[in-house]
């Protein structure tokens, strides 16, 4: 009996063990330091010297290695989340990071960027504050970290090998944090999470003449051409950062001056099955509809696009083009010989996610991707003066009819006849002979329309009579 004892002990301590140790597989790494009763104003190295396996010689100077790495994280005593990093060549050359992206779920769907405050800084470690993040009270909360961003460097970085400029560089993070609330105590853990590199990414717009109105008007299509370190054999959804700046410019004429509106932040959420267009609400403008989702192949053999030679080898190197943002641009005569320029201006723009398949697996990663920012005032295509009379007639007759709530065909018949009318007599005083011979014709199509009115009105008065004719004769019927 004993004996049997000691195996049920046995089997239930191995069975503790093994869950402790799917559980550890689970969520890789134990974060042993409690930051529960950190403050945001303590010494970077001060609170990471309080978890005992932390060692400074596991993270050495390293000149030339500039990137950003995130060591922990931590929720402060007034509610704040902290990051902690590794900055290797801190000490001979200073960078800070500027935001991460991160979704505070345990899924990158909602991920977004988020703006970071340089707290502390020793030696090579920093620690940060993440603005607009206020820690919720939950039991457990999760922190996805897929990457966090520095400012470009011209004394250290490569510049981009198009005419894009890069503002901030991107490193991976690839961390999904959890903190837990256990009897009023905070621990953390965290697993590796999988991401997607953006590569040679290019990103620009296409103009669009909307027509014309008491201004020119035009729509600026923008895009991101891009490449990836994965393969992708369909991409289904992307979320795009970038920043808007609304321009007004002042060309030649009394004076050149240049204002700007507020800078405004957007996280743009783009399904494969969106698709974008012009207005087109100006005289004789030509409509254009576009996907938001493409292969770059399939946006390049576009005719409607119609790139200039300059951007194609930029494109050329890329396999897929998110169309994210569409903006108005007008120009205006200002003063004599002057001119008003108003327009969007699209900078800092990023991929923060990929929904994607390949082969038979379907993935959602967040993503490495520097911020670019392309041209303002310089369009990629070379049809951004198309005109369409005829199809902008159209859409004008199709606007009529729907608001008169008749056929479409009506509208061009009575146009037709009307036509037919003015020309009628010119053509008569000019060409007798046309003049009597179109008489003849439109007495005869006078005649046939009358006829098929006739005969519409027949078939349309026949199921009538017939129920008339059978009432009839059932009444005749009953009174016999």
């Amino acid at each position: 009996m004993d004996k049997k004892q000691s195996y049920k002990k046995i089997i239930l301590v191995m069975l503790i063990v093994c869950l402790v140790l799917s559980m550890f597989c689970l969520f890789g790494q134990v974060i042993n330091f409690v930051y529960a009763d950190t403050p945001n104003s303590t010494n970077v190295l001060a609170d990471l010297q309080k978890d005992s396996n932390f060692k400074t010689s596991d993270y050495p100077d390293k000149a030339d290695d500039y990137s950003i790495q995130v060591v922990q994280i931590a929720e402060s005593t007034a509610k704040e989340l902290l990051i902690y990093t590794y900055q290797p060549c801190q000490r001979t050359c200073f960078i800070f990071a500027t935001c991460i992206n991160m979704s505070l779920t345990e899924t990158v769907a909602e991920t977004k960027l988020y703006g970071l405050e340089l707290l502390s800084s020793d030696g090579v470690f920093c620690k940060y504050k993440v603005k607009n993040v206020v820690v919720a009270n939950i039991e457990c909360r999760y922190y996805n970290i897929t990457s966090i961003y520095r400012p470009w460097n011209v004394s250290i970085d490569k510049s981009s090998d198009n005419n894009n400029t890069i503002n901030d560089i991107a490193y991976e993070v690839g961390r999904l944090y959890k903190a837990s609330t256990i009897d009023g105590k905070v621990s953390y853990s965290w697993d590796k999470m999988e991401t997607i590199e953006i590569i040679n990414p290019y990103t620009g717009f296409l103009e669009y003449f909307d027509g014309y109105k008491f201004y020119l008007g035009y729509c600026h299509s923008h895009y991101i051409a891009f490449d990836t370190d994965k393969k992708i054999d369909e991409l289904y959804e992307a979320s795009v950062s970038c920043d808007t700046q609304e321009i007004s410019k002042y060309i030649g004429g009394t004076s050149n001056s240049t204002s700007e509106g507020e800078l405004q932040h957007l996280n743009i959420l783009v399904d494969h099955e969106d698709k974008g267009e012009n207005k087109a609400d100006g005289i004789f403008a030509k409509k254009y509809e576009w996907k938001r989702i493409e292969k770059t192949e399939d946006f390049i053999k576009d005719p409607n696009n119609d790139l200039n030679d300059d951007v194609k080898p930029d494109i050329g190197k890329t396999k897929w083009i998110i169309r994210f943002l569409d903006t108005p641009c007008n120009k205006t005569s200002a003063g004599l010989s002057g001119l008003k320029f108003c327009y969007t201006k699209v900078t800092n723009v990023t991929i923060l996610r990929l929904k994607f398949r390949t082969g038979i697996k379907i993935y959602d990663l967040g993503t490495i991707s520097n911020k670019i920012t392309g041209s303002s005032t310089i369009p990629d295509n070379d049809n951004n003066n198309e005109i369409d009379p005829l199809g902008w007639l159209g859409r004008l007759f199709d606007k009529l009819a729907n608001a008169l709530g008749i056929p479409t065909w009506v509208i061009y018949l009575i146009i037709a006849l009307l036509l037919l009318g003015v020309l009628l007599p010119i053509l008569g005083f000019i060409f007798p002979v046309v003049g009597q011979t179109l008489k003849v014709v439109i007495n005869f199509i006078g005649k046939l329309l009358l006829w098929l009115l006739k005969a519409i009105i027949w078939i349309i008065e026949l199921p009538f009579k017939g129920i008339v004719w059978i009432i009839n004769k059932c009444k005749g019927g009953g009174s016999a």
